[in-house]
């Protein structure tokens, strides 16, 4: 909420993202990722490092929401994740492989239009985590 002084009067002007459910979908993701390893027994866990480019696109990197990592003990030399991007007032879910603090996006996944039933979506993008991973896409 942001607040405007006009003539001495104080407006309270609720932003899109608040009025959306960005924000409280935002503030739910760890609680739901989890969620998501409690349920299934998965160890996906949040990417410590910011990425430093996406798909040679160093911008982008700027915009992530979120990113989480996935490995898979069958090849450990690869780490998969998956990100988000907010365009258009819609978040954007992509999978990729992440290697030497930069993401190769392997797919694109269904983007979150109404973030108050965002964790529906959430929990098929980490799905999609985890199988594209156990897949063992490669580059």
């Amino acid at each position: 909420m942001k607040s405007v002084k006009d003539d001495n009067k104080k407006k309270v002007i609720t932003t899109w993202e608040e009025k959306s459910g960005f924000l409280d979908f935002l503030s739910s993701v760890p609680a739901e990722v989890t969620r998501f390893n409690d349920s299934f027994g998965f160890d996906v866990h949040n990417l410590v490092m910011h990425p430093s480019d996406i798909d040679g696109d160093k911008e982008m990197a700027m915009k992530v929401g979120f990113v989480f990592e996935h490995s898979n003990s069958l090849i450990p030399e690869l780490t998969y994740c998956l990100y988000s991007l907010l365009r258009n007032n819609m978040l954007y879910g992509y999978v990729g492989v992440c290697k030497n603090g930069s993401i190769k996006t392997l797919r694109e996944l269904k983007p979150i239009k109404d973030f108050k039933t965002g964790q529906l979506v959430l929990h098929d993008w980490l799905g999609q985590l985890v199988k594209v991973s156990f897949e063992k896409i490669v580059l």
